[in-house]
């Protein structure tokens, strides 16, 4: 695959519905597909991204009978907002008002690329009673402990992030995400049209999103993915942690992938998605 699918080819292969709702300030559009019946699974995309990001996985997961929704978190693609802060909290907030909006039954799966994995973290963490798995690629864990280093790391990103020029700034942010040049093509692209202030909006918010919590285990089934060469802060060795720390995690690293391994190597990703979906989310009667 040479770049993610544009929305009419994945559509040429999927019925994918378009949807919008106000949530809090905020017109959020998601997108569903696949049988009404099919067990569900959420996907919530990567900063400065969009759910264009997810176009590789869809015909796969509908293929597979699951019922997808993907979204446009608050300040990327389609959902615009008239708020002026980002936390993840709120952001899983939104994913459950989406959910009721579509009449996306619960429990379901939960997927999510870097920010959208601590996105859907918070969303298990708060609502443990409505999501039957997990799979997350190429983010952290919101819960583990990190080092003082790390936390003034992500203290120091606010400020070097506003100093970069913002176009100067897309273009590294592709290139040290993704090893396709497909997938580097989409990435300059779409954080060029989410523009300097939705995306330091959003990094501001997540250079936030930890939240240690030393007694806390993930208990669901987890499926945690990196790519071979993802560079992005500590997320192979904080990942390898995470899987180590919870009792029903299974880690792989997929070779030849940077950060956005659902695109630079989406057959594999899909392989083991729907593989681990499979097995542990129960179809309905």
């Amino acid at each position: 695959m040479s770049r993610p699918e544009s929305r009419a080819a994945a559509s040429s292969r999927v019925v994918e519905r378009e949807h919008s709702t106000e949530v809090s300030g905020a017109r959020l559009h998601y997108w569903t597909a696949g049988p009404a019946d099919g067990p569900g699974i959420a996907l919530t995309h990567g900063a400065g991204a969009d759910h264009r990001m997810f176009d590789p996985q869809i015909p796969a997961l509908v293929e597979a009978g699951f019922r997808t929704l993907r979204w446009d978190v608050r300040y990327h693609g389609a959902s615009a907002s008239r708020t002026g802060r980002f936390r993840t909290v709120y952001a899983a907030d939104d994913l459950a008002a989406v959910l009721d909006a579509a009449g996306m039954d619960r429990p379901l799966a939960l997927l999510g690329q870097s920010m959208g994995g601590n996105i859907s973290q918070e969303f298990l963490r708060r609502r443990p009673d409505e999501v039957t798995a997990l799979v997350v690629i190429g983010s952290t864990s919101s819960t583990l402990p990190v080092t003082r280093r790390e936390r003034r790391g992500l203290v120091l990103s606010r400020t070097l992030m506003r100093l970069v020029p913002y176009r100067r700034l897309t273009r590294s942010m592709a290139v040290a995400s993704a090893e396709d040049a497909g997938a580097r093509e989409y990435l300059r692209e779409v954080f060029a049209a989410n523009g300097r202030r939705a995306f330091l909006t959003t990094w501001d918010g997540m250079t936030r999103a930890i939240d240690p919590s030393p007694g806390y285990r993930v208990e669901k089934p987890e499926l945690l993915i990196c790519g071979e060469h993802d560079g992005t802060g500590n997320i192979r060795s904080a990942m390898e942690r995470w899987s180590e720390r919870d009792p029903h995690s299974e880690f792989h690293v997929i070779p030849g992938a940077g950060h956005v391994a659902n695109l630079d190597r989406p057959d594999e990703v899909n392989r083991l998605t729907v593989a681990f979906l499979k097995a542990e989310t129960p179809r309905r009667p």
